[in-house]
């Protein structure tokens, strides 16, 4: 994940690629949000008295399940942020105690150097240098192992960092993903003890429908993969972020669905947002980016009127 500030997210932005990029997945979570909107229709046209309160209550038990095994997974990845914070503190306490020793070595080294260089006659610095030449050269090759070593403790130190950032951005998506199912599961269930008996009419349309889903859905989970490489940043399943300089407590957000209900503000497809890490999505603040891509783009208008 690529720290960009302000002007690099609307350098990004303004990129064909980033364009052409953001088109294809709005119109993919266009087309995913018709689909969904059609099986939901289909299934329920499609079932009579028994087995439409059976399947409603499938789809709630589902949904329960669902929402646990998101709730244990934030469970799982808070122990694992937490071995992560601890393995990144003991990376800086290693760091620390090899800068010291590199500090150590350099004024060692200094000292001879300035000691052989205080005799006032050249004859005199020559033999003070030779006789020293060996302990010289055993310190500076001690100083650049040390330094080396040193320089790979940082560079451990901000992966570990990084990888806190990400898993605790992960933790409140996940969670509204499981809120979001626990009201479906209450909803379903309210549904099933008042259905009543209705003729099927369309398994075909429904099956249909739910194998053009899944190929949306891949089609879409090839696409967050491809944003984490072209646009160094990490992708999860309505978000993009990119840290905010040097700041390891804020990230620039970028929307990639409209949401009006499970978020502080109402969020919009293509909107930038700035958010701190540890709270993530659960508190959103709006940051206007002039040229952002927008649903008045031609390039959508174009793309919805291929995939209707």
């Amino acid at each position: 994940m690529q720290r960009l500030d302000r002007a690099g997210i609307e350098a990004l932005l303004q990129t064909e690629q980033f364009k052409s990029w953001f088109a294809e997945l709005s119109g993919l979570n266009h087309r995913l949000e018709l689909l969904e909107a059609g099986i939901e229709r289909a299934a329920e046209a499609c079932a009579e008295a028994s087995f439409r309160s059976s399947y409603w209550q499938e789809q709630a038990e589902e949904a329960l399940l669902r929402s646990a095994d998101l709730e244990n997974t934030c469970h799982n990845l808070r122990i694992q942020i937490a071995q992560l914070e601890n393995q990144a503190f003991d990376r800086l306490a290693d760091f620390e105690r090899v800068r010291d020793e590199v500090t150590e070595l350099w004024v060692r080294i200094t000292a001879i150097e300035h000691r052989c260089d205080d005799h006032p006659d050249e004859a005199t610095r020559v033999r003070a240098r030779a006789r020293h030449q060996g302990e010289l050269k055993k310190l500076r090759a001690q100083y650049a192992a040390r330094n080396e070593r040193k320089e790979a403790l940082w560079h451990e130190e901000e992966l570990l960092w990084m990888q806190v950032a990400e898993q605790t951005l992960m933790v409140p998506e996940i969670e509204v993903r499981s809120k979001r199912l626990a009201q479906r599961y209450s909803h379903l269930m309210a549904r099933v003890e008042e259905l009543q008996k209705r003729e099927a009419a369309a398994s075909e349309e429904l099956a249909d429908e739910r194998e053009e889903l899944a190929a949306v859905q891949v089609q879409l989970a090839e696409l967050r993969a491809a944003a984490r490489e072209w646009f160094s940043c990490v992708c999860h399943e309505n978000f993009l972020y990119w840290p905010v300089g040097d700041d390891s407590k804020l990230a620039l957000v970028l929307a990639l669905v409209t949401n009006q209900t499970d978020y502080n503000i109402e969020v919009t497809s293509g909107q930038i947002y700035q958010c701190e890490t540890e709270r993530g999505v659960k508190y959103l603040e709006p940051i206007r980016v002039a040229g952002a891509p927008d649903e008045d783009d031609e390039r959508l208008s174009r793309f919805f009127e291929e995939v209707a």
